[in-house]
Order: structure tokens, then sequence, then C-alpha cells
């Protein structure tokens, strides 16, 4: 132990940074097992460092982390919150580490530079290549973009500061690595991110000529750009890219309906079945879904309370604020992804949020200064002990591994598998509407659930609830048909002929099932030749005296 402890002590100004490389690797961090790998190498390293997670003056932080802590121990799902919150906890490992170091500062920023040199450099090739723009991580390119931003300003203010020629070149060629990088990027947001950063970064240091150079550039490339780039820039293209207003409302009112401990960590998609608005893209109005509220402000409020939300941007401000002038280009960078975090789904990536709470921590670190240069510095010697970090460690390895083995070992996914099942075979008309109703209130704007829900209730006898449920299924999607076919047998089984055969009559102007991706095709798709079939032997010919009841279909 004590082995392993002296070679932490020596490779400590690189750690921080090696595991920022490695969290990209590992796709971004954006699965349970790329956690489970990441936490297995992070927190020993984190439990053997030698300092203490500690920096006076910084009391929002701890605030933010308690009150996550809190959010996820009162949430419906706890085993998955508390997962949720054990990602939140590695960033907090990190972030109070780097605030409480004298070195690795330089380290950071270096891995920074690099990691979105290299996202810059994918973009450009795959742009050139005629793929569309994903970037390291995953297939949103906004993930990788965010370094591409992050670096962008710290780049920019070193190359205003740079003396010699040879420096200068080096930085120009960064510089424009990586503004070429966000362009082919197409991320609206981290392009802007990276603009207001490095503007602010000059102004603060009253560089007016790289400023005035930085919105000179920017004038120019808005005047020159051709208008077909300006479409692929700002996505006209793609109108659910302008929606994201509305995605932000339904946030907050998923925050005011729990406004002080929220829905729970991790649980925004859940909050978003509940609280998600209609778009109309040709047939469906509600075959869209979102993990996060594109905006992390927006996600913590609606996730974990508005005191959450008021907690992380004091946190933000505290650490901006503190450290010294010399510690702006990690500064920037911080400021940055936090920009760019306010209107993207960025922090969804672990990589992204490790990015983002290591370089806060390492601007408001003191000591040693961060000087403007992509170089790693020299290890240093000094630090604290182990201080019960291992048991801190050890719990919060114990919450990453806590939703995948709830989710393994809890026996609820078997016993959810049976009650399906039983349901299914026809046996327990009880047991099917029970659960059908039950995943009818979890999803309250699911069509397809209301349609279950509808089948169960004819199933049961219940023709009165059945013609509620597809009523509601239709209510959200009108052009569903297999809640349409369902509606008209329940009225042909009533005894209302006239009501079946008008729904019979709008089946037939229903689309064909050929449609753009399963959600619509669900939609549209239902059984034609039965339908057809009893729509000819309902509605054929004329009916005198007492309508006709038709048999009931189940």
């Amino acid at each position: 132990m004590s082995r392993a402890a002296e070679i932490i002590k020596k490779t400590r100004p690189y750690a921080p940074a090696l595991f920022l490389v490695l969290a990209v690797a590992a796709g971004g961090l954006r699965s349970p097992g790329a956690w489970l790998v990441f936490g297995a190498l992070f927190l020993p390293w984190a439990a053997l460092a030698p300092r203490g997670f500690s920096r006076p003056g910084l009391t929002a932080p701890v605030l933010f982390f308690s009150w996550l802590a809190a959010a996820a121990f009162f949430s419906p799902e706890p085993a998955f919150s508390v997962g949720a919150f054990s990602r939140y906890a590695v960033f907090g490992l990190l972030f109070f580490y780097a605030a409480s170091s004298e070195e690795g500062g330089a380290g950071w920023l270096a891995a920074v530079c690099g990691l979105g040199a290299a996202a810059a450099a994918v973009f450009i090739s795959q742009r050139l290549s005629g793929h569309g723009p994903t970037g390291l991580i995953g297939a949103n390119p906004n993930y990788s973009a965010a370094f591409c931003a992050a670096a962008f300003p710290a780049v920019l203010l070193a190359l205003s500061g740079a003396g010699d020629k040879k420096r200068r070149s080096y930085y120009w060629a960064l510089a424009l690595l990586l503004a070429a990088g966000l362009y082919a990027s197409g991320s609206r947001g981290a392009a802007l991110a990276a603009f207001l950063s490095a503007a602010a970064g000059l102004g603060f240091t009253r560089r007016w000529g790289g400023l005035a150079a930085l919105f000179s550039a920017g004038l120019a490339i808005a005047a020159f750009l051709p208008s077909s780039a300006w479409e692929g820039l700002l996505k006209f293209a793609d109108p659910r890219a302008f929606e994201r207003p509305r995605l932000w409302g339904a946030a907050l009112e998923a925050a005011a309906s729990s406004p002080l401990l929220g829905w729970g960590p991790g649980l925004f998609g859940r909050a978003f079945e509940v609280f998600k608005f209609p778009y109309f893209d040709g047939l469906s109005y509600y075959g869209h879904s979102t993990l996060h509220a594109h905006s992390e402000i927006l996600n913590l409020a609606a996730e974990a309370g508005f005191p959450a939300a008021l907690f992380f941007l004091l946190a933000a401000a505290a650490a901006l604020a503190s450290g010294g002038k010399e510690k702006l280009p990690l500064k920037l960078c911080a400021l940055a992804v936090l920009i760019q975090g306010s209107a993207d789904m960025i922090y969804y990536s672990g990589a992204v949020a490790l990015l983002f709470w290591g370089s806060l921590g390492f601007s408001a670190g003191g000591g040693q200064a961060v000087p403007a240069v992509v170089i790693l510095p020299a290890p240093e010697n000094g630090g604290s002990g182990f201080r019960g970090k291992g048991a801190l460690a050890a719990l919060c390895f114990a919450g990453l591994a806590l939703a995948p083995a709830a989710a393994l070992f809890s026996g609820r996914q078997e016993f959810l598998a049976r009650s399906y099942g039983e349901a299914q075979r026809g046996h327990n008309p009880a047991l099917a509407l029970a659960l059908a109703r039950s995943a009818a209130l979890d999803s309250p704007k699911d069509a397809f659930r209301a349609a279950d829900e509808g089948r169960a209730f004819a199933a049961a006898g219940d023709a009165a609830g059945a013609e509620a449920a597809f009523g509601r299924a239709l209510s959200l999607e009108p052009g569903f048909a297999g809640a349409r076919l369902g509606l008209a047998l329940v009225y042909a089984a009533s005894g209302l002929r006239g009501e079946a055969c008008a729904e019979f009559a709008r089946l037939e102007k229903a689309p064909a099932a050929a449609q753009l991706n399963p959600y619509q095709r669900g939609l549209a798709d239902f059984d034609r030749p039965a339908a057809e079939k009893t729509k000819k032997e309902l509605c054929g010919k004329k009916k005198t005296g007492a309508a006709t009841a038709f048999p009931r279909r189940t």
C-alpha cells in the first residue's frame, strides 16, 4: 500500500489529465459498465492520493453535493438515483482534489487542449469524407465539440500573450484547427460558448487588440459564409432543433411540481414523459423522448429541486471568482463548458462533466500558477495522508454498482416478466388491466400505453373504460390506427353501429405503415384485412329497426 501511495505521489501532476483522457476513451462515460471500469481505476487513486479534499471558502460546492445526496435518498427510485449521485460524487472528488492541489493544472490544460485538437481533427476528417460529424464520443457531436470549445479560449489567450514568433505560429495553428473543428461539428452551442468565453478572457486581461480581432473575425465569417453553410450551421432543415425552449419549459414544469427535492437524480426521462409537449412530425405528436433537459441547470432543477440548481450556479461562481488571475486559462475552459451546458445536453456524457468539474477545481486552486502554454509541468512533492478517503471511495464505487446490481439481482424484472406473461395468456384479465393501468399512469402521454389499457378494459368487459382509454390514446395521437380500430370494435360490441362505422370510415384514410421510425410504424400499422372484413359485415348494408350488436372482440 505504501509503495502504491509513493507511485501515486510521484505521478500526481499527470494523473487527473490521464483520467480525463481515459474518460473520453471509455466512450465518454455514458453507460453503467464504462462508469464501473472508470470508477475501479479512479477511486483507488482518489483514496491514496497524497492530498486532502478540502478548499477554504468553497461552501457552495459542499451544499450542492450534499443536496444531491438528499435528493437521491428521497428519490422514488433510490437505487437508480444513488447510482446517478455516485457519478456526481466522482466529479466532486476530482473537484475538491483539484481545488486543494498545488500542481496538476498545467497538465490538465494540456489534456484539454490535446483532446480539443483531436476532436477538431476528427470533425474535419469526417466532413471531408462526406460523413456526418459525430466526433470522438458517441453519435452526438456536442460531446466532442465541448472539448473544442473549452480549449479554444485558452489557446486564443495564449496566442494574444505569446512573445516569440515560434510560439505564436504554434498557437495560430492550434486556434485555427479548433475553430475549423467547431465549424465542422455543426454545434451552435459549442461555437457560441467558445466565442463568449474567449471574448471574456480577452476583455478581462484588457487585450483590446485581440478582442477586436476576434469580433472582426466573427463579422467576416458572418459576411462571407455562404447561405448554404448558415443553413447547415443553424440547422434550418431540422425543425426539432428549434423546439428547445419548449423542452426547457417542460423541465421547469417538472421542477415546479416538485420544487424542493425534484424527481430524483437521473430520472429526468421519467419526468419528461409526464410533462412532454406535442410535436407534430407529419404523423405523430408524442414520438419523442429525452434523458436530459438539454440544460444542466434546468436538468438539476427537475431532478433535485430548485435549490440544487441554485447551489450549482453558486458553486461555479465561487470557484471562478477564487483562485487567481494566473488561473484564467482554466477558468475560461470551465466557463465555456458552463455556457454550452446551459443549452446542450453535454453533461449526459460523464467525460464532459469531468472536464467541467476538473477545470473548475483547478481554476479555484491556489499555489502554483498555470502558464498559458500547453506543456506538462515537472512533478513536485508534498501532500497529505489517507484521512478516511478509502471508505468514501468504497461507498462511491458501491453506489456506481448499485443500479446495475439492482436491475440484475432484485428480482423486479423477473417478476414483471412473469406478470406480463400471465396477463398475455389471457387467464387473468384483472392482472392485465392492473398492469396496463399502472403503465398508463406512469406515462400519461404515451398513446400505446393508453391503447393497451383500452384493450385490457375490453377484455374485462368494461366497455365504458375501454372507450375512454381508446379515446385518450386518439386524443394524444389522432393518427393511431390501432387505437381507432379498437374503439370501432368497442362501439360495435356495445351496439353503437353508427359510431363503429364512422370509425371504420376514418380507418380507410389511415396512411400506410411504411413510415420513418418504429414509433410511426406502430401508429400506422393495424390489421387491415380484419378491419375491412368487419366493416363489410357491420356496415355493408342498411339495418332496420334496432341496432344490431356486434360480437365483442378482445
